[in-house]
C-alpha cells in the first residue's frame, strides 16, 4: 500500500514537473514567436522605409529632371520667340530702309542733288582748310561730278570709289590727312543705327544673345 502511494506521489510530481516544463516551453515558444514577429515587423518596416526612400529619391530626381527639362523648354521658347520678334522687326526695318535707298537713288537724278553736291563740297573744303583734295564718287557719277566742278570752277581730283557709296562723295585732304564722308551710304548707316537705338532694337546679331 505504501508502495502504491509512493508511486502516485512520484507520478504527481513527475506530472507537475512536466506541466512546469511544458509551461516554460510554451512561454519560451511564445517569447521566441513574439520576438521573431517583432524582428520580422521591424525588418519589414525597415525594408518598407528603404523602398519609400528609394521611391522618394526617384521621384525627386524625376521631378528635378522634369523641372530642368521644363525650364529648358521654356527658356528655348522665350529665346526663339525673342529672336522671331527681332527678326520680324529687322525685316520691317530692312524694308523701310530699302525704300529709303530707292528714294535716294531717285534723288540723285534731280537738280536738287546737284545743289547738294556743290553745298557739301564747299562746306567740306571750308572745314578741312587749304589742301590738296581727292574726291571719291561712284563710277556712274564721275561725269556728273566733272560737269559740276567745271561749272563751279572747283579744282578737285575725282577718283572712282572701290565700293558703292550710294551717292554723294568722300573727300580727302591729302596733306592734312583729313576726310569728310558725305556719302549716302554713311548717312543711311547712321540713320539706321539711330533708329534701332531709339526703338531699343539690336544693331548686331550678337545683341540677341
Amino acid at each position: 500500500m505504501d508502495d502504491i502511494n509512493q508511486n502516485i506521489s512520484v507520478n504527481e510530481k513527475l506530472r507537475g514537473f512536466t506541466d512546469i516544463a511544458l509551461k516554460e516551453a510554451y512561454r519560451r515558444k511564445e517569447h521566441i514567436i513574439d520576438t521573431a514577429e517583432k524582428e520580422n515587423s521591424e525588418a519589414k518596416k525597415k525594408k518598407e522605409l528603404e523602398f519609400l526612400e528609394e521611391a522618394y529619391y526617384a521621384i525627386q530626381n524625376g521631378t528635378r529632371k522634369l523641372r530642368k527639362e521644363l525650364n529648358e523648354s521654356v527658356s528655348k521658347a522665350l529665346v526663339d520667340g525673342k529672336k522671331k520678334m527681332f527678326e520680324k522687326r529687322r525685316e520691317i526695318i530692312d524694308d523701310i530702309f530699302s525704300k529709303v535707298a530707292n528714294k535716294l537713288r531717285e534723288f540723285t537724278k534731280t537738280d536738287d542733288y546737284k545743289r547738294y553736291i556743290i553745298d557739301n563740297i564747299n562746306e567740306s573744303i571750308k572745314a578741312i582748310g587749304k589742301d590738296q583734295y581727292e574726291l571719291y564718287v561712284n563710277k556712274d557719277e564721275t561725269e556728273l561730278y566733272r560737269d559740276i566742278l567745271d561749272k563751279e570752277e572747283i579744282d578737285l581730283s575725282i577718283k572712282e570709289s572701290s565700293k558703292d557709296i550710294m551717292g554723294g562723295f568722300i573727300i580727302f585732304g591729302l596733306r592734312k590727312r583729313l576726310m569728310a564722308d558725305c556719302s549716302f551710304k554713311i548717312k543711311m548707316q547712321k540713320a539706321r543705327e539711330d533708329f534701332l537705338e531709339y526703338c531699343n532694337l539690336p544693331i548686331k546679331d550678337g545683341d540677341l544673345n
